[in-house]
């Protein structure tokens, strides 16, 4: 009997019909009870989108997994006590669970169904309870397989660590791991959902015929977070030692990809970050809080950024340590290889006194104080 892809489809568009049914029922019962939520149906709210995510994920429905993926977020928050399920609140799911509906009957188009103006919304949601320091993380890059396959934001990695999880990078082969043993991938999605959270999985179609012990193979990796003790996830998933793997263990398919595109605050001092091109400017008073705020930002920006602009132009208030945090900022950017630039002038008479105290390096090309 052959693994068909069609089967696959009609099974899961078959369990998402069913749970969307009870979430849009549960939701309404969760708006309706406010501060006296019953924990269960949260939950089995959280676990049919979790699983929805789950199929989506493995069947390459990007869409309809990315979508999924952002509003679980917003219910773990929600059944953690983050966030009140407020008429608000409910209503963006609602109408997020019911964009997800559309997407499930024209599941062969639903990569081609915008869903942007909803995950807008989910992660504004999210957004407001994370703190920036939070928020500045950088995702997860898991490159297993040939495709390179998952990427996992800081929100969903913080959300799958959080209440003791461990992380596992789990590498079954559909034909001999799953189908070889009488069973359906959504049947081992749906064990792992009960036991743990699916941060994500996917199948490596790229990648067919890799497991060369096995001859032909169709390679499926769940990054799997549990409590259970390790002896229990080996029992749990039945897999081969070296193809389930801790997160800590896996240093040769998962490391921190640096963000290109980001926005981080330091009191009033921003930094903005495109393509990897930082730029701050800097606020008009500077007075000593912020000296040290701009300090770790720039300090921020050498491991993150390939270069640097600071804008003057707003600064009316400031003095010597200023300049001297410039000064010195110069000569460690030039040594770490980033380029730094100051746009804007210098208080003349700031300039004069800086250079009456013997900053500068007049000999060195390109300090800030060898022009008035």
């Amino acid at each position: 009997m052959m693994l068909e892809v069609n089967d696959l489809m009609q099974g899961f568009v078959e369990d998402c019909l069913e749970h969307l049914d009870h979430i849009e029922s549960s939701l309404m019962d969760i708006e309706a009870a406010g501060d006296n939520q019953d924990p269960e149906v949260v939950n089995s709210v959280f676990r049919a989108a979790h699983s929805i995510k789950g199929g989506a994920g493995m069947l390459g429905l990007d869409n309809i997994k990315a979508l999924s993926h952002m509003l679980e977020n917003v219910l773990h928050m929600v059944r953690s006590n983050e966030m009140t399920p407020s008429h608000a609140v409910v209503d963006v799911l609602l109408k997020g669970f019911d964009k997800l509906t559309e997407m499930v009957h024209n599941v062969a188009d639903s990569e081609n169904i915008s869903i942007a103006a909803h995950v807008e919304k989910l992660v504004a949601l999210t957004a407001q309870k994370t703190a920036n320091a939070a928020a500045a993380k950088e995702p997860a890059k898991i490159d297993v397989g040939k495709s390179r396959i998952f990427t996992v934001d800081p929100v969903s990695l913080e959300q799958a660590k959080s209440g003791g999880n461990e992380i596992y990078l789990l590498e079954y082969d559909l034909l001999h791991d799953i189908h070889g043993k009488g069973k359906m991938p959504l049947e081992v999605l749906r064990s792992l959902t009960d036991t743990g959270r699916i941060v994500d999985c996917k199948v490596d179609f790229e990648a067919v015929g890799d497991l060369d012990a096995f001859g032909n193979s169709i390679p499926f990796y769940v990054l799997f977070a549990t409590i259970l003790e390790p002896k229990y996830v080996y029992g749990l998933v039945k897999l081969p030692e070296g193809r389930m793997r801790h997160i800590d263990d896996a240093g040769d398919a998962i490391h921190v990809e640096p963000l290109s595109t980001f926005r981080e605050e330091f009191g009033s001092v921003v930094l903005n970050v495109k393509d990897r091109a930082g730029r701050i400017s800097v606020p008009k008073h500077v007075e000593a809080h912020v000296l040290a705020n701009l300090r770790v930002a720039m300090l921020g920006a050498i491991g993150r950024c390939t270069s640097l602009a600071v804008d003057l132009g707003g600064v009316k208030d400031c003095d010597l340590f200023f300049y001297q945090l410039l000064c010195s900022a110069m000569h460690t950017f030039t040594e770490k290889g980033v380029r730094l630039t100051i746009e804007g002038s210098l208080d003349a008479d700031l300039h004069k006194a800086a250079a009456s105290m013997g900053f500068g390096c007049h000999e060195v090309r390109g300090c800030l104080f060898n022009a008035a």
